[in-house]
């Protein structure tokens, strides 16, 4: 299950929810020891359409970012896996979603100064990979105890 620390003492291993200042802002799930990042979208269900990511006014930010971890703590509780790999039938377009009631956490690759994309993985079995590698933090197994905290001012 989940436990929270404080930002200060988060270690490699923390689950960082982040929400930068703005009046309207994201909410950026960073498990610290991988490097990508997950944000929230809408996605109607229909293939044709893409995802939307969302923004947030900070209030609704911080109720999405507590929702996730109930949602998260549900799931581990329930024997749920939250994330799901997908993409072109030869498997070389390959993307990783955590999905929750109200949105999909699309996984996206961390780079400073840069605009969030989707990461495409270029084989399933490098989705698989990063997927089991996500999962170890996202969906700890039980009994174990995954670190998270909040970070809503100390950004670079």
């Amino acid at each position: 299950m989940f436990i929270r620390i404080d930002a200060q003492h988060a270690g490699p291993n923390a689950l960082g929810i982040l929400v930068p200042p703005g009046a309207r802002t994201l909410v950026i799930v960073r498990p610290r020891a991988l490097e990508w990042d997950l944000l929230p979208a809408r996605w109607d269900g229909d293939h044709g359409h893409a995802p939307t990511f969302c923004t947030f006014t900070r209030d609704d930010a911080a109720s999405v970012a507590r929702q996730l971890i109930q949602e998260l703590d549900a799931a581990i509780r329930d024997g749920v896996d939250p994330l799901e790999t997908f993409g072109n039938p030869d498997g070389t377009r390959v993307q990783i979603w955590l999905r929750t009631k109200e949105h999909v956490w699309i996984v996206c690759r961390r780079q400073l100064g840069q605009h969030y994309e989707p990461m495409i993985f270029t084989s399933r079995d490098a989705a698989n990979a990063a997927a089991a590698s996500l999962a170890a933090i996202v969906s700890p197994s039980a009994g174990v105890e995954q670190p998270y905290y909040f970070n809503t001012q100390g950004f670079h």
